[in-house]
């Protein structure tokens, strides 16, 4: 049964469909939803960062990776973070968009992953919550709508005699009394800064997810050019009439608005100007340092031109189809090309199962003879052997013999022990999970020993492991093949 004013996108159907399909809604039901989204909110969304570098990301994840391992007990974080990486950015997730960029491989944040993170943010309870300045905004909206698409004269007369008047009797009532009067109170001007600060963050999230609705324009249009069959003039017509189609179409003449008015000098000036004036304010003053809008300006215009620079990446793909090189290749080819295009359009989102291709290196080795070495002839090498003297102890320091490194394995083995009693088989970073590196690389070294004297294979060469532990206030990374422990018999 359908009830009456129950929109398609809140019935059982949709709903069942949008959580198994939805990217946001995988995050907030993933096993280590707490974990991803407080790495995308700090990386992402606290630093208001669109696309970091991939070195630099992997890097942050390893720390987050250390500290949140340090901070919990029980749960388990068993993938590198190289691996986490591809994971989410894999088309199953859908939560990190991998993209390359001169030379290099960034990654940002997807539009159903921030909305995610938005929404666990929007859980946090707020001290105050404003209502009047809400209510104030729908009505003057839809006063605004109402008097600006009135055609009638008499009706505009009279709007402009109204406000004529207001502001001749409040020029009167100031040259009487030589006094300008407030118009609001503390608590409304605190609520209408909050609720300004909530629109300029909201218009800075929204800048993924229209820069994701052009991609997805873009895709539409170069599905069309793919599977056209009819001829190169027609397909030319076709091409040049929906170059543009991104500008056009009513997100793209929405966002162009905002960039022509957002680049204007006069309102950025007016932008600078307003919060000089407001931060004199008390009531504003006191909410600055928890709530900085000041920089919110530079924000909007980084994010609008990461913006730009995607739709003129997008319309450059579009027009490489009028390239006359790329049209007036061999017949044969370009049939070839096209019917390999068309297939991957059909066959989008089949990704095959199991192993696709390898590839051995994803560059060849190219040596310049410049960058030989030059030959250099060979060196006899002289030995010399003194004549050993008996010395006599008295001179020397004999300290460094007695402060050297003992690791007593069979406390080692204990620790293996004391697991292997719990459970048929422990790996080696479950032991260092309970009993962490005390004495460094050489302590590592001697767990590394014992499980070469396993009867059974201990060492896994197929996965990697990375032991994370501290040495002199330095915090240090060890990788290794995967070691187990069994229990014997």
């Amino acid at each position: 049964m359908v009830l009456a004013g129950i929109p398609d996108y809140m019935t059982y159907d949709y709903l069942r469909n949008l959580r198994m399909n939805h990217a946001a809604w995988r995050l907030l039901t993933a096993d280590q939803a707490a974990f991803i989204a407080a790495f995308f909110y700090r990386e992402f969304i606290a630093g208001k960062r669109r696309g970091i570098e991939a070195q630099e990301l992997l890097e942050h994840l390893d720390m987050f990776l250390y500290d949140a391992q340090q901070q919990t007990e029980g749960e388990a974080f068993g993938r590198a973070p190289q691996d986490y990486l591809e994971i989410w950015s894999d088309p199953d997730h859908g939560w990190l968009r991998k993209y390359e960029y001169h030379d290099d491989w960034y990654y940002d944040l997807t539009a159903p992953a921030q909305k995610a993170v938005e929404w666990l943010v929007s859980l946090h309870k707020q001290d105050f919550v404003g209502t009047e300045s809400r209510l104030r905004t729908v009505f003057n909206l839809l006063h605004e709508i109402a008097r600006e698409t009135d055609t009638d004269v008499e009706h505009r007369k009279a709007y402009l005699r109204e406000q004529q008047q207001k502001i001749a009797a409040e020029l009167a009532e100031i040259e009487s009394s030589g006094v300008v009067k407030p118009q609001l109170d503390d608590v409304q001007v605190k609520e209408r800064f909050l609720q300004a600060e909530d629109t300029a963050q909201a218009i800075l999230a929204d800048f993924r997810e229209v820069e994701e609705n052009f991609r997805e324009l873009t895709r539409k249009v170069q599905d069309d050019v793919v599977k056209w069959t009819r001829g190169k003039g027609e397909l030319l017509e076709k091409i040049f009439n929906e170059s543009d189609i991104i500008r056009k179409s009513e997100q793209g003449r929405s966002f162009m608005a905002f960039w022509r008015y957002l680049m204007l000098s006069q309102q950025q000036e007016d932008f600078r100007e307003t919060m000089a004036q407001l931060s004199k304010t008390e009531p504003i003053r006191e909410l600055l340092p928890d709530h900085p809008l000041m920089s919110i300006n530079r924000e909007w215009v980084r994010a609008a031109g990461s913006v730009q620079q995607t739709l003129g990446q997008l319309s450059a793909q579009l027009r490489r189809y009028v390239d006359e090189a790329y049209l007036q290749e061999e017949r044969t080819i370009y049939q070839l090309i096209q019917r390999i295009e068309t297939s991957a359009v059909d066959k989008r989102g089949q990704l095959p199962g199991g192993e696709f291709t390898s590839i051995r290196e994803i560059a060849p080795a190219v040596q310049l003879p410049m960058e030989r070495r030059l030959f250099a002839p060979p060196q006899a090498t002289k030995l010399v052997s003194p004549v050993l003297q008996a010395g006599s102890g008295e001179d020397g320091e004999l300290s460094a013999i007695f402060n050297q490194v003992i690791v007593d394995r069979e406390q080692l083995q204990t620790n293996v022990n004391d697991l292997l009693a719990e459970r048929p088989e422990v790996s080696l970073a479950e032991v260092l999970a309970v009993h962490p590196l005390q004495q460094g690389l050489p302590e590592l070294l001697g767990y590394l020993v014992l499980a070469s004297h396993e009867e059974a294979e201990a060492f896994d060469s197929s996965a990697l492991e990375r032991i994370l532990f501290e040495r002199d206030g330095q915090k240090l990374m060890a990788v290794c093949n995967r070691v187990t422990f069994r229990r014997k018999s």
